[in-house]
């Protein structure tokens, strides 16, 4: 089967071509492209330029932590000694929880502070909403209808191994799977599914079923507004690590065949409902 968004890596592990090019119907001049990017950098270097150096950030990081681990057995130790107790057999631990949580609240502020003015200063309000113009303007040119719905879908690289795809990480990622947000709608004849460059149209007389795989994966962010562990998301039970891993079981693929090729959709476990509703397909149990 060939997985659509998916990079075949079996033959040549340098490969960064995205299958699917054949449901392309609809594309816009790469000029655009290259615009929103260009902007996209901008926006990103502003608010980069908002921060606080790496050292004071790190700093500030430091200290707080610090400072919650002193108050932390301050407070463990506060019903054996007392207060006073405390304070006369290590008066420097509270000395060093003030004087670091004074460094954390002075640099929290200032961080604060220069990300107010900076972003004033370099329009980043008016940056962003440039961006957003634009990419209505693409969704426009596109066809795409205004009441397309944003869906995820899955993007990795893969090996074909005895027939069968195996996801393949690289580098150091820590996860094979990329969730992209794409706009999804449909219409008499078809299911499309539109990103920033292309629309992929797929005959819903091509599509045969969707196939559910209960196996556990895990993507590197959220597209959401809505936090993963909360709202509409908290009935699919999904766990996020500490380096932003978002965890789920199942993961669905929507099959289909044309001129003989399986080809197939993969997308995550709470995206079900829309591909369900936009198909007229019902997932296997």
């Amino acid at each position: 089967m060939k997985p659509i968004f998916g990079i075949d890596v079996t033959l040549d592990k340098k490969n960064e071509t995205c299958n699917g090019e054949e449901f392309i119907t609809n594309t816009i001049a790469k000029e655009q492209i290259v615009e929103l990017e260009e902007e996209q950098e901008k926006l990103d270097q502003t608010i980069k330029d908002s921060k606080l150096p790496l050292l004071m950030r790190a700093i500030k990081n430091l200290s707080g932590a610090v400072a919650l681990i002193i108050v932390l057995g301050i407070v463990k130790a506060l019903p054996t000694v007392g207060l006073m107790q405390a304070f006369k057999n290590a008066p420097f631990l509270f000395i060093g929880a003030l004087v670091c949580a004074s460094v954390w609240a002075f640099l929290q502020f200032a961080g604060k502070q220069k990300e107010k003015h900076v972003l004033a200063d370099q329009n980043a309000e008016h940056k962003a909403l440039k961006i957003d113009a634009r990419v209505l303007e693409i969704y426009h040119e596109l066809n795409v209808p205004f009441d397309a719905v944003s869906v995820d879908v899955l993007m990795f690289s893969y090996k074909i191994k005895n027939g069968e795809v195996v996801a393949k990480a690289s580098g150091i990622s820590t996860t094979p799977y990329i969730n992209i947000d794409v706009k999804a709608y449909a219409t008499a004849q078809e299911l499309c599914l539109a990103d920033l460059e292309s629309v992929y149209s797929f005959k819903l007389e091509e599509l045969k079923g969707i196939k559910t795989v209960n196996k556990r994966i895990a993507i590197p962010l959220w597209n959401k507004e809505e936090e993963p562990t909360k709202g509409e998301f908290k009935q699919y039970k999904m766990a996020v690590n500490n380096l932003g891993d978002v965890f789920f079981k199942p993961y669905y693929i929507l099959e289909g065949e044309r001129n003989g090729e399986v080809f197939g959709i993969y997308f995550p476990c709470y995206e079900l409902a829309t591909f369900e509703k936009l198909t007229g397909l019902k997932a296997e149990e």
